[in-house]
């Protein structure tokens, strides 16, 4: 089943349709091949996971419909195009090294406030 994909400003820019992605207009624009997407060339170009489609610089593209925010999922069009024939997958050439992820940062400690009131309540 094919699925919009979503950018930041809410507007569809590509279509994911099982292991290929599309334009908006319908054409096979690029090649999804475990989590990496090739152009039609083989270059690879980028990756695909957890519905969020990302670029070889790490920079997110855009996201599936479904996993955006209902106010950006609206605007994508209820219907899809008319989908061109697929064109054979290209032989495919090194994907590029992905650029680590940056692990989150620790939680903020509670505010003072918290513990200045447990220490006045014991000191009592």
């Amino acid at each position: 089943m094919a699925d919009w994909i979503i950018d930041r400003n809410g507007t569809p820019v590509l279509i994911l349709d099982e292991h290929c992605f599309r334009s908006p207009r319908g054409d096979v624009t690029s090649w999804l091949v475990g989590n990496g997407v090739y152009a039609l060339n083989g270059d690879h170009i980028g990756w695909f996971e957890i519905s969020t489609l990302y670029d070889v610089h790490n920079h997110i593209v855009g996201m599936l419909q479904h996993a955006c925010t209902p106010q950006l999922a609206e605007r994508a069009p209820a219907q899809m195009p008319v989908f061109t024939r697929r064109p054979h997958i290209p032989l495919l050439k090194g994907r590029h090294q992905r650029a680590p992820v940056s692990p989150l940062p620790p939680p903020p400690p509670p505010p003072a406030s918290v513990y200045t009131g447990a220490t006045a309540l014991q000191a009592n």
